[in-house]
Order: structure tokens, then sequence, then C-alpha cells
């Protein structure tokens, strides 16, 4: 300021002593001096910057070994950048100002720090390995926080659990329960169901609940392994799992890190499902070698896992190895199932100051073999045998890119793939003893023929070769940006999924079958002659939060779009667009305190349309061949035996077929208070488009030739069919058909509370259970045939239709209260839980039993009316029920006491146990009058197993 004063005053003496000088001259002068002055000033403004750069140390080990996110936080920006290998960070240039310093790490933590930045400046910062406090460990499952309903199972609940498949995990959700593992029998998931939910037509159920492993799926839409058309008695039948999902026995948990069992409404991202969403991820980083071994009364598990840790190469590599063997009956080895299974999984870090990019590659084996041979003892038929093998390659690889760049829109981005390749196979051996006279039917053209007779004895030999190859790839964006007051978080993306069975299909020779008595049956295909699916989706999800006073408020708002792309225009599917919107919301209330403790409440609710596509089984059925005889000519002299037969050939594809749509409807609430939680969730789930078989009934012309028109006594030349006299019959068969008629209705209440830990016994209770009523119905009305009444000396001249309502409904309502003693100085995890079954029931959907309108052989169809009650020829189709088929029957409790402990010494072993049923109750009860007995002695189920860190 002084220059500037004595530059006036200078001017002013110019200006006096030298009027004649030009005003305007001073004044450029004044100007130019301002200039001089102005300029070092913004030069100065236009760099108030500073560079922020720094370096993390570990307090323990003096460096920092991952990748960590340093965040600096300045009025409403956020500044984001990652420290390499060795703790170095910059932030590059930054504005002048305050700023909030932290660390965003799920290894790490540090105490905030407040700088001002007024200049070029290095941080040293001291950070800390994360310790779970004794609040944050569980071994139950733990209600998520996030959108919708959902349980977390980590590591240390699946440890203190001990399972051997997957399967087990389901004890811990809200309504699960202790069972047996039946390893030796196809593993199916129900979310939100009955424990005795129908076996059959509502597989939709388990078909629709979608399983991703680190984020890719498995898919299961080429699987076509079955054989139940091929046997009298499906040798297979009870671990088929064509049509119905994730076999999961198949699943080891050993190098499974965390489970999220989404039972609600999944974000957008994740599409093809119905049910539910399962999401598995496995452990990634460095960990010491750990072995597993475990046995109990039907199994035994070996396990093996190491992860390796390259710091300078910013590199982990994971593998594991694992077998289980089990058998059906603990006493007998003909019945049994082995699982073998193996990875190796690496991860690659590149770290600077704009993005952390990652990139990961997993490769995957697995082998299921099931077993069943004859027992020598109880069986003549020595050369049964059943063998069925499932082997699994898979290649995934991802790579994910964080922004760290601040105020940048782009947050993140992600393409991942996945290409799996099974074989399996299926092989039976089974003695087949024919009667006399017995024909076969064999004939793979349609039309009358003459046939042969059957072998009377032979060893049939049966091949099912399926080799379904499935491709995933998917890439996905996310952006943040503000809108006023709201903040979005976009996520946009696309996926691919692509199945097809490259099999040979059934093998076996045809003169040979295995189903010898059957009219209707089927004949080998090839698997690889069947298209292959191509499902192609795109979605859009906006997840906006903001603040209204002390109310916080989080919405997610999505839509993903999904067709089944490339199929024939026959298909009413084919190319159409089927839509999921869905919407979650979160309320949180501001925190009141009780007794000076905060407490938290979270009300939310949601709503979508869940839609899954038909398999290829179901898109592309094998056809139906039904084998009329119409002579039978057996003579002594094999050169004149006469047989003849019809054979029809029946498409059974359903070109109306449509995807499978659920929806699900809740809402939750959650409280917490003094490290107590208690989660309340009502929903309702609605799907009335399930896949199902349906019967239809079609009329089928045949010769019936008369064996007595010839003279068997007296031939001299083999006769010909022409030679015998017939008259034209018909008669009605049925096809199944692949068809939206299964309606599956789930409402109920699932609740779970958990309390702090007690001090010094470190005790935490958990109370979880749920109610549950389903409803489970068949949408379509159904036909009924008698085979066994006859009119004018024929069998199945009439059809009738009922348009009855053919379903149930059932309920239940459990709990489970577990206690659980974490003492991580002396090593030691106790807990018994009391699982209380308190009351099944179940009630047939009331049928009338009259049929509304019958069918002739003719095609005639007429109306059902009182005088058809009387006429002799359709009155058996009016079925009389009885009362108590319609009554509802409720079971009472079932109680049973389970407990679990683990052991460690030095966390350099552990050994543990469980005993399932210590303690059973389950009284006997008198419904309707009738005492029905249930006590008796229920044995336990135990096991124990042994893990070792090196």
């Amino acid at each position: 300021m002084e220059l500037v004063n004595s530059i006036f005053y200078f001017c002013a003496n110019q200006i006096l002593l030298k009027r004649e000088v030009n005003c305007t001259n001073c004044r450029k002068f004044l100007n130019l001096v301002a200039l001089f002055i102005l300029l070092p000033t913004s030069i100065l403004a236009q760099h108030a910057t500073g560079i922020l750069s720094g370096h993390l140390w570990d307090k323990d080990s003096s460096r920092v070994t991952d990748s960590v996110i340093i965040l600096a936080k300045k009025d409403q920006a956020t500044y984001r950048t990652v420290s390499d290998t060795k703790g170095n960070f910059s932030f590059g240039e930054l504005p002048f100002g305050t700023y909030k310093i932290n660390i965003q790490s799920i290894l790490f933590k540090t105490q905030e720090v407040n700088i001002h930045l007024h200049k070029d400046q290095n941080l040293e910062l001291i950070v800390e390995k994360i310790q779970r406090t004794l609040a944050e460990v569980y071994v139950t499952a733990n209600e998520s926080k996030g959108m919708t309903s959902s349980s977390i199972i980590d590591r240390k609940a699946m440890q203190h659990l001990q399972p051997s498949s997957f399967t087990d995990l389901l004890e811990l959700l809200p309504g699960g329960r202790a069972k047996d593992p039946k390893l030796t029998s196809m593993n199916q998931i129900r979310l939100r169901e009955v424990s005795d939910a129908p076996a059959s037509n509502y597989d939709i159920s388990s078909l629709g609940t979608a399983f991703l492993i680190d984020g890719s799926p498995i898919n299961t839409s080429a699987n076509l392994q079955s054989a139940a058309a091929y046997f009298a008695s499906d040798p297979n039948s009870s671990r088929n799992s064509v049509n119905k999902g994730v076999d999961m026995r198949t699943l080891s948990t050993d190098q499974i890190e965390k489970v999220e069992i989404i039972r609600g409404i999944p974000s957008v991202e994740y599409g093809d499902l119905t049910s539910g969403l399962i999401k598995i991820e496995r452990i990634k980083g460095a960990t010491p070698i750990n072995a597993r071994m475990k046995t109990d009364g039907f199994s035994k598990l070996f396990a093996v896992g190491k992860g390796f840790d390259l710091p300078t190469q910013q590199l982990t590599i994971n593998a594991d190895l694992g077998y289980l063997t089990s058998k059906a009956d603990p006493t007998s080895s003909f019945e049994n199932y082995k699982r073998i299974n193996g990875s190796l999984r690496l991860e690659k870090h590149w770290v600077n100051s704009r993005y952390l990019l990652k990139w990961n590659t997993a490769i995957d084996y697995s082998s299921n073999i099931d077993n069943k041979r004859t027992d020598p003892d109880n069986s003549y038929a020595l050369t049964d045998k059943y063998k069925s093998t499932y082997q699994s390659y898979g290649l995934a690889t991802g790579i994910k890119s964080e922004i760290t760049k601040p105020n940048s829109l782009l947050k993140s981005w992600e393409v991942s793939g996945k290409l799996n390749y099974q074989h399996d196979k299926i092989d039976v051996i089974q003695w087949t003893q024919a009667r006399t006279a017995t024909v076969l039917l064999n004939s793979l053209q349609a039309g009358e023929h003459d046939i042969q007779y059957l072998t009377p004895s032979y060893a049939a030999e049966f091949t099912a070769d399926g080799k379904p190859i499935t491709a995933f790839l998917k890439a996905m964006t996310q952006l943040m940006f503000y809108t006023s007051e709201l903040q979005h978080q976009l996520k946009l993306g696309t996926e691919t999924n692509y199945s097809k069975n490259l099999g040979k299909g059934q093998i076996y020779d045809i003169n040979y079958p295995s189903n010898i008595n059957a009219v209707s049956s089927a004949r080998p295909r090839a698997f690889d002659t069947i298209p292959g699916m191509l499902n192609q989706s795109a979605f859009a999800e906006d997840m906006v939060t903001f603040s209204i006073g002390r109310h916080s408020f989080a919405t997610s708002v999505g839509i993903r779009a999904m067709m089944l792309a490339g199929m024939s225009n026959k298909y009413s599917i084919a190319n159409k667009v089927y839509f999921d919107p869905r919407i979650n919301t979160k309320w949180t209330l501001p925190k009141v305190f009780v007794n000076n403790k905060p407490l938290s409440i979270t009300l939310g609710g949601g709503y979508g349309l869940h839609t899954k596509m038909p398999t290829t089984d179901q898109l592309h059925p094998n056809a139906q061949y039904i084998d009329i005889v119409q002579l039978n000519f057996f003579h002594n002299n094999p050169a004149f035996r006469k047989a003849n037969a019809v054979t029809y050939i029946n498409d059974r594809t359903n070109y109306d077929l449509q995807a499978a749509i659920n929806k699900k409807f809740e809402l939750n609430a959650d409280f917490a208070l003094n490290q107590n939680r208690l989660t309340i969730t009502w929903f309702r789930e609605k799907l009335t488009s399930g896949f199902r078989t349906t019967n239809q009934y079609n009329a089928y012309s045949y010769k019936k030739y008369n064996p007595a028109s010839v003279d068997a006594a007296n031939l001299e030349t083999p006769p010909l069919t022409s030679d015998f006299t017939y008259e034209l019959l018909s008669r009605y068969y049925n096809t199944s058909t692949f068809t939206n008629g299964s309606t599956l209705i789930k409402n109920g209440i699932e609740f779970q509370f958990s309390s702090r830990r007690v001090p010094v016994v470190n005790t935490r209770f958990t109370l979880n259970g749920a109610y549950l009523r389903n409803t489970y119905i068949n949408t379509f009305p159904f036909y009924k045939i008698n085979q066994e009444i006859t009119v004018n000396k024929n069998v199945a001249q009439y059809v009738a239709l009922y348009n009855d309502t053919d379903g149930s409904f059932k309920e239940q309502f459990n709990t489970n209260i577990t206690t659980d003693s974490y003492l991580p100085k002396l090593g030691l995890t106790l807990s018994a839980s009391i699982q209380s079954m308190w009351f099944t029931a179940s009630q047939n959907a009331w049928k009338s039993g009259t049929p509304v309108q019958y069918t002739d052989i003719d095609g005639k169809t007429h109306p059902f009316t009182e005088e058809s009650k009387n006429d002799p020829n359709v009155n058996y189709f009016n079925e009389i029920y009885n009362e108590s088929l319609f009554r509802r029957n409720r079971v009472p409790i079932d109680l049973q006491v389970n407990i679990k402990a683990s052991k460690d010494f030095k966390k350099k072993a552990t050994i543990s146990m469980f005993v399932n049923r210590l303690v059973t109750y389950t009284p006997d009860y008198t419904a309707y009058g009738i005492l029905r007995k249930r006590s008796g002695f229920n044995s336990p189920y135990f096991g124990m197993e042994l893990n070792f860190n090196f």
C-alpha cells in the first residue's frame, strides 16, 4: 500500500508542476503500474495448490503389503488415491485448504488426520491391522444391513458348523434346521419353503435359485442327464438334477470365505432367477497351509489349501484340493458318493494415483461320482450296476478398475467371463428277463411294421453321455454424481450366457432295451443335435441416497431386460424381451437414546419381478414313442411266429412355453441397541407360471388282429400279417408336455435377534426363526382316464376333464435358539442350539370329484350331467372323496438339541466335534380322535474334524 500511495503522490506532484501534461498519459501510466502490482497476485492465485503425498507405516511390520485406498475430504469433495506395495501414495496437486485424511480398507485402520494444505506436504500415516472384536465374531448367520433381506455366513461360522457340503449351511438361515446329510441323492435348495414341500412339479423353486462363485454363475440349463424314459424303475431318479438347478452336494465349503444368501429382492445386476441368489466368495490372499480332516457316520472328508503372496509383483495365488466319500448306509458300501475338487486362483494388482486395476483368474476342477451295485446277498442279478460321473472344468477371468481420480464421474468398470465344460456320464447294467412271447418294440419310424421277439434274458447296457458347455460374459460400469442434495450411484451393464450340450445322448443297443413292457417310451437321442441357448440381458440401476434433516434415505431403482436370442420363430418366447423392474428402499430414523445408549431403527421394503428362462430340456424335450402291439402270434416253431405293431411318434415340444415370473414384495425392520440387534421381515411371493409336466390325451387307432383266424396246427409256411383278420379300434394314451401350470405362493415372517456378548464368558444368544405358509396349485384344469374300466371290451375309451383345484396348503413355524461362547484366550468356541419345529400343518385343496365334461373315443365332447352319474360307461369318473382327505392335519412340536465345540491349539491346530439330536422331544398327539405315536429313540448324528495350519 505504501508503494501505491507513493505512486499516487508522485502523479499528483507531476500534475501540479506540469499542468501541460496530458491527463490521458497519466491514466495510462497508472494502469500500467496497477497491472504490474496485481499480476503477481493473480499468478499466486492460479498456483494455490500443493502436492499431497505420504507413506503408510504398518504398526507391526513397518510396511504395508496390500494396496490401500486413501481418502482426502474437503467440504463436499472427496479425493482418492491408492498406495503401492511399499506404502507410498500421492494425490498429486490439490487445492489449498483443510482436509480430513483417512483410509478405506478391510485389513487396516488408522486415526483420521486433519491437515491444512498450504504448500507441498508429505504425511506419515501409522496404520494397524484390523482385529475382529468379540462382538464381530458370529458362529451363526448374520443378517445383512444391505438393501434387502439376506444372510451372511462367514468363515468362522462355517468352521464352527463343520459342513460336508453347501447343503449344511442352510441350517443357519431363518427357518433352517439341522438335518442328516444325504449325499447319495440330489440336494435341492428351497428358500422360504416348508420342510415337506412337494417333490415334483414345483422344482422352479430350486431351478430359480441362482448360484454365483466369485461373480460367475453356475449354469445348469444344458443338463440333460436323465434316464427316466428308458427304465421301468429309473436307477438315477434320486440323483436326477435335470430342470432342478444346482446340486448342492457338489459344492465344497472348504475354500469359501463368505456366503451371502439373498432371500429378498436382489439388484437387477443379477437375473435369470425367481427364488433367490447365492453369492459365494472364495478365499484370496496369503494364508498358511490349512489341512482339514472330517469324519462322521456317513462320510469322510479331506481338504488342503494354501495362499501365496508375492508383494513385489502385487500378485496373490491360492490353491486347494478336496476329497469326500460318503455312503447311503454306514454299514454298507454298495451305494456311495465321491467328490473331488480343486482350484487355482490368481489375483494381480496395478496401482497408481488415478486407478486401482485388478485382474483375477481361476481354474477349477470338480469330479462327482455316484456308485450303486447289487448286494450279492439280497439279489440274484449280480450284474446290476449303476455309476454316474460328473466332471467339470472351468476357466474364469476378469478385470476391474476402480477409479481414484478426484471428482471422476466414472467410479469403476469391469469385464468378466467364464468358460465351463462338463463331461457327464451315466452307465447302467441291468439284468433283464422277459416273459414268454414278449415282443421287441424298437422302431425308429412311425407306422405299421412287423416286429421281432425279445431275447428271453440278457444284461441290458445303457449309457447317457452329456457334455454341457457354458460361456458367460459380463461388462459393467459404475458412475457417481450429484443432483442437488441427491447422491446417485448408477450401475450399467450387459450379460451374455450361452449353453449347449455336445454329448452323444442316450446310447444303448435298441435290440436289448432295459424297458421291455412300456407302451410309451423313448429312443436314443444325440444331445449335440439340440440347439444351444443364448441368453442376452442388460440392466440399469440407480442407487439414490439423501438426507432430510436427521433422516437418511436410500433407494435402489433398476430394470433388467432379458431375452433368448437366435431361437426358432416357432417358439413364442423367441426374441421376446422380458423386463424385471425392481425397487428397494431404506429409511434410517434419527437415533434415540435409551439409558444413554443410541437406538438405531431402519425400515425398508421392496418390490420386484424375477424371471427364469426355461431350460434346454423344457424347450426341446425328447420325443415320445407309443408302440401298440397289433398281433402276437407265438408258434411253437420259431419260423412261424408273427408279430406286428404300430408306432406313433409325438413331438412333446410346447412352442407356447413362457418364462417363469415371480413377483416379490417384502417389508422389513432393523433395530439395534447396545450391540443387540433385531431384524424382522414380512414377505409375499407369487409365482403363477412355474414349469411342470401336464398330461394331454389323444386317441390312437390300431388294428387288433385275431391270432385264431389262422390255423396254427396246419401251417406249412410262415404266415403273413395279411393272413389274419382284424378289427379297427382306438384308445386314449397320454402325452406329457412342459407347461407354465404351477402356482407357488410363499407368505411368511422371518426374524432374527442377536444379543451382545455377555462379558466374562463372552456369550451371545441368537434367536431366529420363521413362520411359513406355502400354497402349491396346478393352475390348469386336469384330465383323468381309467385304464382298467372296459367299455365294449375296450379300455381307455373316455377322458374326463376336471376343473377342481389340484394342490395343497402347507404351514410351519420354527425357532432356533443358539447360545455360543467365544473364548479366544482359551482358543475355545462352544455352542448349543435348541431347534424347535413348533408345528407343521398341511391341507389338500378341496375337490368336488365331479368332472365338467368328458370326451368319447370319437372326439366328441359331452357335459357331465346328473344323468352321466348313472351312465355305466362314464359314471366312474365321478369320484367320491372322503371328507378326511381335506382336513387340516397339524403335527405339534418336534424339538432337538445340538451341540458343537472347537478348540484351538496356538492357532496351529483345531479339533472340533458336533452332536445333532443329542436330546429330542417328539410327543405323541391326538388328531381327529386318533392317537398318533411318535415317541421313541432318535439316534444322534455326530462327527468330528481336525484342522492344521502350517
